[in-house]
């Protein structure tokens, strides 16, 4: 339950990135340094454009980052920080809760 739990969040947290990183370029409205306008995703349709960004969300979180959807203005470059940092920890709390669990394990 408490696995399935954590699953439930990091989408949650996955999808509210997602929003959040399509949000930004709005703010900044879809100014040609923007993500959305450099690389011709101005005239995708909603769904097409979520995608997009969950794409970004999971290649970013996971430390894989492709680098073809980038950061340009300052805007997009904190959130890319502050959802960088977020994977560091995400995958330090992952990996320390494996650990721990596998020694409970052992001892046992």
């Amino acid at each position: 339950m408490r696995l399935m739990s954590f699953f439930i969040t990091v989408l949650l947290g996955i999808h509210l990135t997602s929003c959040f990183w399509y949000f930004v370029a709005k703010l900044e409205g879809f100014s040609p340094d923007t993500w959305v306008t450099r690389n011709g995703y101005i005239d995708k349709d909603a769904g097409s454009m979520y995608f997009i960004s969950l794409y970004w969300a999971v290649t970013t979180l996971s430390t894989v980052g492709y680098g073809d959807i980038t950061a340009a203005t300052e805007l997009e470059m904190i959130y890319a920080i502050v959802w960088m940092l977020f994977g560091l920890f995400f995958f330090s709390f992952t990996i320390g809760s494996l650990t721990s669990m596998l020694s409970n394990i052992d001892t046992k």
